[in-house]
């Protein structure tokens, strides 16, 4: 899944000694002066080939490794050039390039040629010929249809349609990180985590659950990072990462409010509140049981009280969210309507659905946040005649529990997914085609899987706008959404230091951090 995070939920443990001892990894931030920094990530790194990665984290590694044609500038989601001298959108659907000369992948790979990126490309968006697995990200490419090489430095994307977020999600993101032809060919299996690269990084060391090293890559042809190494450490548990920023061992992290908040105290400390363009919603299964009724599920809904859901699981830090694409995103709906608890109202629609004392199993991810508002929602629902059992599991059980013919055995639900910036990405988990997949909710809406593919196309702002309005508006009338938060990150970090990151601090962007 593109928007998601790294399906898997390994404990560290709940001591330092689970942050020192990595193979190939440095010891403190103390040791390592100035010239280092070493930032916390909660979950596992596993592959860096842009066609497998398994989520944001392994991404960021990537784009800090690779060069794009074009790249997000410091701490804003616009782009600039990265390996390309020229990109001109020559039509709806060609987009001409021309790369800078002499940029070198390590290892002796050779330069940077027009062919590396015809494969880059084509071996995410085109379905392979040679017996390997379809990338996962090949939806980033969707309407590819070929890149034509030109010349040894310039080719062509040729497109089957018009793609209107071709820049921000498919040449400027992820799937656009430009690997080695030959490399990948001679890699071979172990390329996943042994990656060539032409980008300001490269992979010095990693560890499966513990993490990874970045060094300065000295024969990148841009600008020169201003860190000689980046260290990432792999710290799942919360507590743990408060420790260690506490000691020393780690100089950046992004906290839940409740843990970051106390960290204020910490001299050489500095926390920030920054918005997210995650989301979170409760989910309800349209194809089980009473929940096929619109009654129950909009009876649901009303006996929700958001507000309370936030004031526990996020200290009221986080904003409401009643729509699923949040405020900072195009497309957004600022006019969606915001639910108040009626209890007196959901019984009725219960009543008129021939429903009384209704059972469902809330299924959660195994988190304090999801914890604590899923008690909230159950002493809630109680009180509308609805009795929830919570479900609480881990990582590698719960990422799994949509899929399948499981996933018709899901109630309710509380998930979270990370956006970018654009609502087609953030749309696209919820058409028909996903059911099985990632739409938990086996919602099946014709009239939003055309708005999405329409969207899709749409170089016309104005109209695109309004076709993920009307998209939301579906799932309003749906009721099988009860749409949460779009969080808040909260960063930690040393007062020496100025991380950066594309807006929504998802995409973080290694390559920038500098010293404050």
């Amino acid at each position: 899944m593109s928007n998601g995070f790294n399906r898997r939920e390994l404990m560290v443990g709940s001591s330092l000694v689970g942050l020192a001892g990595a193979a190939g990894l440095p010891q403190t931030a103390v040791a390592q002066a100035r010239s280092s920094v070493t930032v916390r990530i909660d979950r596992e790194l596993v592959n860096f080939d842009p066609a497998y990665r398994t989520g944001p984290w392994d991404a960021n590694v990537m784009r800090s490794v690779y060069q794009r044609l074009m790249k997000q500038k410091p701490n804003s989601a616009e782009l600039e050039l990265d390996a390309a001298a020229e990109v001109n959108q020559t039509s709806p659907t060609t987009v001409d390039f021309r790369l800078k000369p002499g940029q070198m992948f390590t290892d002796g790979f050779g330069a940077m040629t027009a062919e590396d990126v015809k494969f880059s490309f084509e071996r995410i968006g085109l379905p392979p010929t040679d017996g390997r697995t379809p990338s996962t990200y090949r939806g980033d490419w969707t309407s590819l249809d070929r890149v034509e090489v030109t010349g040894e430095l310039t080719g062509r994307i040729v497109l089957k349609a018009p793609r209107a977020n071709l820049f921000d999600i498919a040449i400027g993101d992820g799937s656009g990180c430009i690997v080695s032809k030959k490399a990948v060919e001679a890699g071979g299996t172990t390329y996943a985590t042994k990656p060539i690269g032409s980008g300001p990084f490269q992979l010095a060391a990693y560890e499966r659950q513990r993490g990874a090293t970045l060094k300065r890559n000295s024969a990148h042809a841009g600008p020169r990072p201003a860190f000689e190494e980046i260290v990432i450490r792999t710290i799942t548990d919360p507590r743990t990462t408060d420790l260690a920023l506490r000691s020393g061992e780690i100089d950046f992290a992004v906290l839940s409010p409740s843990i970051a908040e106390p960290l204020r105290q910490v001299p050489g400390l500095v926390v920030s509140e920054q918005p997210s363009i995650a989301y979170i919603w409760m989910g309800m299964n349209t194809e089980k049981g009473p929940l096929q009724d619109i009654r129950v599920r909009k009876a649901i809904r009303l006996g929700l009280d958001v507000n309370q859901m936030l004031a526990a699981g996020y200290a009221g830090k986080a904003p409401r969210l009643n729509t699923l694409l949040p405020p900072q995103i195009f497309g957004h709906w600022a006019e969606a309507p915001v639910y108040q608890r009626n209890v007196a109202e959901a019984r009725k629609l219960l009543a008129e659905a021939g429903q009384t004392n209704l059972s469902f199993k809330l299924t959660i991810l195994n988190q304090p946040t999801f914890q604590t508002m899923a008690l909230v929602a159950q002493a809630l629902l109680r009180e509308i005649g609805v009795t929830i059992q919570i479900d609480t599991q881990e990582g590698g059980t719960y990422w799994d529990a949509g899929k399948g013919d499981t996933g018709k055995n899901l109630d309710l639900f509380l998930l979270r997914f990370n956006g970018k910036h654009d609502p087609n990405f953030i749309m696209q988990w919820f058409v028909s085609g996903q059911i099985g997949t990632w739409n938990w909710q086996r919602w099946n809406s014709p009239a939003f899987d055309k708005l999405f593919a329409d969207a899709a196309a749409e170089l016309d702002r104005p109209k695109r706008r309004q076709m993920a309005i009307e998209a939301q508006k579906l799932m309003d009338e749906s009721a099988a959404f009860v749409w949460i938060t779009n969080e808040v990150n909260m960063l930690v970090h040393r007062s020496w230091l100025k991380p950066s990151a594309v807006p929504g601090w998802l995409d973080w962007q290694y390559d920038n951090y500098t010293s404050a």
